[in-house]
């Protein structure tokens, strides 16, 4: 299982690109370090409602703590500093179970000393969605652009030009 963990402040606007990109690329859930929000929780009961899947939010107050509570995961930060992907994404496909950290502010110290892979997306500023999904899409293999979402309502029908949302209810 692949689950995301966004710590820092996130705006809405942030929240909601974490939600959709971690979704999309085939993470199962998201952690976020702040108080429980009924706004964030509805966008993705929403989200699952419409486009499918169980993708499901959790909140924490005490990142660290929930690091160690799941002992069983390789802690992945996904950053603009590290060692490149490219460099480290076979060894990390052999482990079943990952936390993908991104932060609000880069570097975080205390979060590369706690990780076991600190991962460099690109050595350029980038937004943490964008993070997520290029890890995802690398660990993957981009298999992930497949994903079948159980009990969507919706589907996108490819189209050369144009677009196409077919009910499937």
């Amino acid at each position: 299982m692949i689950t995301a963990m966004a710590i820092g402040k996130f705006n809405e606007q942030e929240i909601n690109a974490i939600i959709t990109s971690s979704r999309a690329f085939g993470a199962s859930n998201l952690i976020l370090t702040q108080e429980k929000d009924k706004g964030i929780i509805d966008f993705c009961r929403k989200l699952n409602s419409k486009w499918g899947g169980n993708f499901h939010i959790e909140f924490t107050k005490d990142w660290m703590s929930e690091i160690k509570s799941r002992k069983m995961y390789k802690v992945v930060y996904l950053t603009q500093f590290g060692i490149q992907i490219s460099k480290r994404i076979n060894v990390i496909r052999t482990y079943r179970n990952l936390i993908l950290i991104v932060t609000k502010n880069d570097p975080n110290k205390e979060i590369m000393e706690v990780s076991d892979f600190n991962v460099s997306i690109t050595g350029q500023p980038h937004t943490c969605s964008a993070a997520i999904s290029i890890f995802l899409h690398d660990f993957y293999q981009g298999r992930e652009l497949a994903l079948h979402f159980e009990n969507a309502k919706y589907k996108v029908v490819p189209q050369e030009r144009g677009f196409r949302i077919d009910k499937t209810v």
